[in-house]
Formats: C-alpha cells, structure tokens, sequence
C-alpha cells in the first residue's frame, strides 16, 4: 500500500510538470516516511544504486552521440544514407528511417538522433517539398530505432535496474531493431505509392555516387561496426565498447578536420548534464526499488495480472497495455527504473525471458516519447523543426500502427530477440 502511495503521488507530481528526477525523489521520501522506514538507510540504497560497472557506459555512449552532431558526421551519414535510399518511393522519407537506423548504432540515444540527425533530415525533406509535420513526424517516428539497436543508453539503464547481462540485451536489441526500420519504410512505401501523403521524388540510384559518399562517411560509419564486433566476439565488455568508440569518434573528428575544442567541449558538458540526470535517477530509483520489494508490491501486481489473465498472451497483452501507458505519462529513463523493477517478476511469472522482456519494456516506453501528453520526444522535434507541437502530434499520431504491429510482432516471437544472444553466447 505504501508503495502504491509513493507511485500515485509520482505520478502526480510529473503531471504538475515537476521534473522527473524531483518526483521521485520526493514520491520515495513521503513512501519512506509514511511507512517509518528509516532515512539513514537511503544513502546506503542509493550508492549501491549507481555502484554497477555497467553504468560507465552511459555518459561514454552520450558522448558519442554528442560528438558524432559536432564533428558533422551526422551530415555524411545523411548524404549515404540519401544515396543508399534515396531512389525508393518515399524518397527522403525512407532516407530518414535509413539514416536513424545506421546512427543507431553509433549514439544509442532517441533524442540524440531527433536532436541532431533529425535537424540534418528535416532541413532536407523540407527543402524538397514536403510538409513540415510530416517531415518532423518521420524524423520521430524514427529516433525510436535508436535505443533499440546497439548500442543502447535504456538498455544499460534497464540492465542496471535489473541485474539482466548488457551484452546480451545489445544483441537482443539488433535484429528487431532492424524490423522496426523496415516496417517504418513499408508503411511510408504504402503512403507515397497510394498518394495518402506526397513524397516528391529527388535521387536517382547511382553507384558512382554511393561510392563517394561512403567513402565520405567511412570513417563515421566504422563505429558500429568496431562496437559489434567488440561485443560479439566477447573481447570488450560494454563499457569498454564505449570508451572505444569514444576514442574513435574523436579520431574521425581529426581525420574530418572538424574536431574543435570548443566542439569537444561543449559535446563534454552536454553529456555531463544528461548523464548526470540518468545516474541521479537510478540512484533515487534503487531506493524506490527497495521499497517496492518489502512492501511485495511486485508479487502482488503479478498475482493480480495472473488472475485476470489465464494464458501468457493475455498477460502479454496486458503488459504491453500497461508499458504504453506509462511510456505516455513518464521520462524513458525513469520509467524503465520503475517498470523494470516493478515487472520483471510479472514477467518471469508469465514464462518471459529476461532478455525478452528487456526488449519489449524498451521498446514500448520509446513509443512513449512520441505519444501525448508526456512524450518529450513530441516537443523536441517541434523546437527543432519549428513546427507546431499540435501538428507533430496529429502527423505522428498515424505512425503508431506501424509501430504497433512491430511491438506485436516483437512480443509474441521471442526468437528475434533470443536468437542472436543465445548463438554469441551459448554456442
């Protein structure tokens, strides 16, 4: 019941637009205080809470993201992506699904990709005709491919939260993040061949020009590459994955002669800031989590799921329910913090995998930043691309399907998600 308090005045606080970090913070305090908890224990909790190796990777991930932006190699990336996609019906449309999908695996991070790319794509598309909203709808409809694909901010954060290998949740990650990319480019496929939305044509495939601009962005899109490989083959842990890739990102800043200080420095203190955001929020997270557990409000949710579902995939279904609605009224990062916690044994109940469920809480609180009325992802893009937040809603709004059937797909054939870990790492 307690912990139930402390989760209704969470949820209270975020709707009075308190942030993230101070709802909790405040929602665990009353929690602890209205339970008679002692307080002493809370610094212990919350020191424990960021003590994982693990969590080195996130503000090294950030960082490439944020120097990727500043060094320009969003721009080339672009440009090969324009000349790999650019001649499919859909034109720049799909070029924006096949840029984010390749600077997934460089960032890892939604808004790194709405943010930076995402000004590159918009710019680009709407140069060419077509609408502001819908421009800024694809552009977010797309940056959710980017937490999902390796590497993965949320997948760190929800491996931290619960104890459930990186490496595996990584490649866990590849292959359905690859199927949302691709159901995104059939549904705009759909759209711009049956005339729903006008995609003015701009490229005509040439192999002279696909030469040239992946030898411009060559060096930038070696970073996935020399990740996966480093996390296939068992020779670096995630952490040193992202130190890597750091390095290397700052020697393709030096081969583009872009790499400035005042560049490496300002990709320095934007990464501190929202690294320190996600390390403050697991630490107040840890102690939430303990206050779940002896209040037993996990196996109690699980009970109530159990007995109103008989079959795993009414369960399933339900949890997906569930996901979606706090992905709409919650932060990413917070949200997999709690609902991790909180699920992970509702899930296990249900015969889900760990690694599975990682995949799918992922990937259904991502669909959440670009949902009203707490997607953040929604008013991102509508600074960014200067259009109204109204309009990115109603143009975003019809991108759910795709992605809804993607989340199906993803929930209800486990393999996708287990079969590349299972084959790394068991033989």
């Amino acid at each position: 019941m307690i912990a139930l308090l402390a989760l209704g005045l969470f949820f209270a606080l975020l709707l009075m637009r308190a942030s993230a970090a101070s709802a909790m913070g405040i929602a665990c305090l009353v929690g602890l205080l209205a339970g008679g908890y002692p307080l002493s224990q809370v610094p212990r909790y919350m020191s424990t809470g960021v003590e994982s190796f693990v969590l080195l990777a996130v503000p090294f991930f950030i960082l490439v993201g944020n120097l990727l932006n500043g060094v320009g190699a969003t721009q080339r990336i672009f440009d090969f992506a324009r000349a790999v996609f650019g001649s499919i019906p859909g034109a720049l449309a799909q070029v924006n699904v096949g840029a984010s999908m390749i600077f997934a695996g460089m960032s890892g991070a939604a808004l790194a990709d709405a943010a930076g790319l995402g000004t590159v794509e918009m710019q680009a598309m709407r140069r060419a005709g077509y609408r502001p909203a819908f421009a800024a709808a694809v552009t977010l409809a797309s940056s959710v491919i980017g937490p999902i694909i390796p590497p993965s901010v949320v997948m760190v954060v929800y491996s931290a939260a619960t104890g459930v290998s990186t490496g595996r949740l990584f490649l866990a990650g590849l292959v359905p993040g690859v199927l949302i990319g691709l159901v995104l480019m059939i549904y705009i496929y759909v759209l711009a061949r049956t005339g729903r939305e006008p995609c003015p044509a701009t490229d005509r495939f040439s192999l002279s020009v696909l030469g040239r601009r992946a030898l411009s962005a060559g060096p930038a899109l070696l970073a996935p590459v020399i990740v996966l490989a480093g996390l296939v083959s068992g020779s670096v842990t995630p952490t040193e994955a992202g130190v890597a890739a750091v390095l290397y990102t700052l020697l393709v800043g030096v081969m583009y002669r872009t790499l400035t200080l005042g560049v490496l420095m300002t990709a320095l203190r934007e990464s501190a800031m929202t690294s320190a955001t996600i390390l403050y929020l697991i630490a107040v997270s840890a102690v939430f989590g303990w206050l779940i557990t002896v209040e037993g409000t996990a196996h109690q949710l699980a009970s109530l799921i159990t007995l109103a579902g008989d079959s795993p995939i009414v369960g399933l279904l339900m949890l997906n329910l569930l996901l979606l609605v706090i992905g709409c009224l919650m932060e990413t990062t917070a949200a997999i913090l709690i609902a991790g916690s909180l699920l992970l044994p509702v899930a296990t109940a249900l015969g889900v995998d760990p690694v599975h469920f990682g995949v799918i809480l992922c990937f259904n609180l991502l669909i959440g930043i670009m949902t009203p009325p707490m997607g953040v992802g929604l008013f991102v893009i509508a600074a960014v691309g200067r259009v109204p937040v109204a309009s990115v809603i109603r143009a975003a709004l019809p991108f759910l399907v795709p992605l809804m059937v993607a989340l199906m797909v993803i929930t209800f054939v486990p393999a996708l998600s287990l079969w590349l870990p299972g084959l790394v790492f068991d033989g």
